[in-house]
């Protein structure tokens, strides 16, 4: 009876210490090296193997990919459109805009298509052949060190076209351009598939993200100044604010009351609603528009409770 009753206790706390445990938020980008800058269809095909791996990664346990628009918005607003983000540097800072604990640079290495004959006396065929290699680097966005590098490669062929001869004349196959589709189609699979479960073990561990929201509400960011119509703050990615982050800008200001021990009594004033659109760079500024009111120097950004 002993060991019934622990196993039951066992099985009541397993479940609840996974549920206790958070998904690691992870971003999956195309890396965007010098050989997809240089070539559009390079550049075309590791989007292609991108957003295959998501599909993979996304069904994995305890994690919970940034969704493209936000990923969009940071490429846009950071002017990484059509830069190389492959440098340590360049995706922590990504994924601390993001509010990312690890974030998955993918790269197609290399690519290629080739056709060749095969011909006997009975028959003569168009033999479409396929190769691929990609890799995934998985960096921990908190210390901008890389935890895992897989790659994978692809070799398929397949019969494109084929004239039979003997016995009886015949041509069968779907033609080059549908057959280099199919295997294109099945190289993405297979190099999605093989770098999923390479970096299964790894994701898990991304060192989770610091409580970035606590860190803000014991320090809260102050206001700089108002520039162009939009309020800036001391503080930006490198403290845990992320695009879309609301704030409440207050202004604490004496009154003739004291307290009790002397101190004066704060009046607490409501200003308005921050909305952060913008992150600097450095990491160091949030700004965005605030309507409503008007903030001055050192007011306190306290993270928005609805």
């Amino acid at each position: 009876m002993r060991f019934y009753t622990t196993s039951i206790a066992l099985a009541l706390l397993i479940p609840a210490t996974l549920c206790a445990q958070s998904a690691r938020r992870i971003a999956v980008i195309a890396a965007n090296g010098p050989l997809e800058r240089a070539n559009p269809i390079f550049a075309l095909g590791e989007d292609r193997v991108t957003e295959a791996l998501k599909g993979k990664l996304a069904d994995l346990p305890g994690i919970t990919l940034v969704a493209q628009g936000d990923l969009d918005t940071i490429l846009k607003t950071q002017n990484l459109q059509n830069s190389d983000r492959a440098s340590a540097d360049t995706a922590s800072r990504i994924g601390r805009i993001l509010n990312a604990e690890g974030i998955v640079l993918v790269n197609l290495v290399n690519g290629s298509q080739t056709q060749h004959q095969e011909n006997t006396r009975a028959s003569a065929k168009t033999v479409a052949v396929v190769e691929a290699e990609a890799s995934a680097r998985l960096v921990n966005v908190e210390s901008g060190a890389t935890i895992a590098q897989p790659s994978s490669t692809f070799k398929e062929s397949a019969v494109a076209v084929e004239i039979k001869t003997f016995p009886v004349y015949k041509t069968s196959g779907q033609g080059l351009p549908a057959t280099f589709n199919d295997l294109w189609t099945k190289a993405t699979e297979s190099l999605t598939s093989d770098l999923a479960s390479k970096l299964k073990d790894a994701l898990s561990q991304v060192s989770p993200a610091s409580n970035a929201a606590a860190a803000l509400a014991s320090d809260p960011p102050k206001v700089i100044g108002i520039d162009n119509g939009n309020v800036f703050l001391n503080k930006g990615s490198n403290a845990g604010i992320k695009l879309g982050d609301r704030f409440q800008i207050v202004r604490n200001s004496p009154t003739s009351l004291k307290n009790d021990d002397g101190t004066p009594i704060l009046n607490r004033q409501k200003v308005c609603t921050l909305k952060i659109d913008t992150l600097s760079p450095d990491g160091k500024n949030a700004s965005g528009a605030c309507p409503g009111g008007v903030p001055q120097p050192k007011d306190q950004a306290e993270p928005f409770q609805p």
